[in-house]
């Protein structure tokens, strides 16, 4: 189960920025060290100046850590949460296709559905909005809860169209709770 720090930290850590040069020191081969150093070093998820340096060339490894399914699940959990802040253009883009992967363990979708959240705000609602129906609980209550963060006119009546078809005790609090967060 997605833990409670690091949604906490996905729903209020500042938004990604512009993306960073990279470090001239940062080889492709020192790469993957220095990502799985950054993942494992602490217990917060990093922040985007931790990211900095290693540019945009981090997405390939974070994702691979995240598709990995050898790797510990803290770990991928870890690196999806990172490419909230990771600088590269089309970071929520490769949110999205993890969204899309009905495979990944649904701790990793519903981190995925709050760093899109934070990435990529208002304009993560067409990918959001479809999980509302999806087949596990987790990510249909964590959509919920991110779409109702986001405050639209929209995200409220796609929370409101849902809650009266949900069946499942955990998403209906949640549906409510993303209701009480949308502004009227």
């Amino acid at each position: 189960m997605i833990s409670f720090a690091l949604a906490a930290w996905l729903l209020v850590a500042p938004a990604a920025a512009a993306p960073a040069t990279p470090d001239s020191a940062t080889a492709p081969g020192a790469l993957h060290g220095r990502v799985l150093r950054m993942l494992d070093s602490s217990k917060t998820p990093p922040r985007e100046a931790d990211w900095a340096p290693l540019g945009p060339e981090a997405l390939g490894e974070l994702l691979a850590l995240a598709r990995d399914p050898q790797a510990p699940e803290a770990q991928r959990t870890r690196a999806v949460a990172a490419l909230t802040v990771v600088a590269h253009p089309e970071a929520a883009q490769h949110l999205a296709e993890l969204l899309r992967t009905p495979t990944l363990p649904s701790s990793l979708r519903a981190t995925a559905v709050l760093a899109l959240q934070r990435r990529a705000g208002l304009g993560a609602l067409p990918v959001l909005a479809p999980l509302l129906e999806d087949g596990d609980a987790l990510v249909r209550s964590t959509a919920a809860r991110a779409l109702g963060r986001m405050g639209s006119a929209e995200a409220r009546r796609v929370l409101e169209d849902r809650l009266a078809l949900e069946e499942h005790a955990e998403v209906r609090e949640a549906l409510q709770q993303g209701l009480s967060d949308v502004e009227p």
